[in-house]
């Protein structure tokens, strides 16, 4: 009887600590919601020209190879087959629906040493960064463009989207409603005002931020060094021949490696 109540605790602790694994997780996914990727390879993806195995580890937000994000098919590690078609890559990680993106999304094809859960030698990884399309309403497609930023990360985002999309005077006054210097130099309303005041201040900013797409990374973990260089070159050259093909007076883009270093 003696051990019965320390079991009851250690049991109670760990049912704890998985309801908040769960829990974040569902929020995770529901902050991220507006991330799609295309699940099927299409039939025009053209010629198969390269098929290996691969280890998948993550897909994050660029520059932030730290942060998870839960895109269908992409959302766990695991096994699979990476493969290039004339037309774009297919991510296939076993027990996951498949993730095809579009030569026109790659952005490039690159080495890593690290990212979330993953740690190896010097240019291990090869990380394929690319384009997602965002869906959903203003807000949720905003939450998707600066998953894992900081404040001033996310203020940024939101300068970049409206500048583009609406003239000079309503760009600057939704980026100052934006930031932190605002807050600071408008006093906070009374009690009674706040609720009605961050109703206007939420819609009046997402009613002209209008993220239609966020840029990722893909990692995987190539097992064979000779396939890891295969897949670099074959990727290279489907987006150069894309890029010549639309861009023909564009250089092609040389293999890009991680930048920074691990936290």
């Amino acid at each position: 009887m003696d051990r019965i109540g320390p079991a009851l605790i250690v049991l109670a602790i760990l049912i704890v600590i998985y309801a908040a694994m769960a829990l974040g997780w569902r929020a995770r996914k529901r902050r991220q919601a507006a991330f799609t990727a295309q699940s099927e390879t299409p039939k025009d993806a053209g010629n198969l020209l390269l098929e290996v195995p691969m280890l998948y580890v993550a897909t994050t937000p660029a520059n932030k190879p730290l942060e998870r994000l839960t895109i269908k098919g992409l959302a766990f590690r695991g096994r699979g087959t990476f493969i290039v078609w004339q037309h774009g890559v297919t991510l296939s990680v076993n027990g996951e629906p498949d993730v095809f993106v579009p030569v026109a999304d790659i952005r490039s094809i690159g080495t890593s040493t690290y990212t979330i859960d993953r740690v190896v030698e010097s240019g291990g990884l090869v990380r394929l960064d690319w384009t997602s399309a965002l869906d959903g309403d203003d807000e949720a497609r905003l939450n998707a463009a600066t998953a894992g930023a900081n404040r001033a990360e996310r203020n940024a985002a939101i300068a970049r989207a409206i500048s583009t999309a609406h003239d000079t005077a309503e760009a600057a006054a939704a980026v100052a409603a934006a930031t932190e210097e605002f807050d600071h130099a408008h006093p906070r309303p009374r009690a009674g005002d706040r609720g009605a005041a961050q109703t206007g201040h939420r819609s009046s900013t997402a009613t002209i931020v209008a993220h239609s797409t966020a840029d990722v990374e893909s990692y995987v973990r190539i097992l064979d060094q000779a396939d890891s260089t295969r897949v670099l070159e074959a990727v290279d050259g489907i987006v150069a021949a894309f890029t010549r093909t639309t861009q023909p007076n564009t250089p092609p883009p040389a293999t890009p490696t991680q930048e920074g270093t691990l936290a």
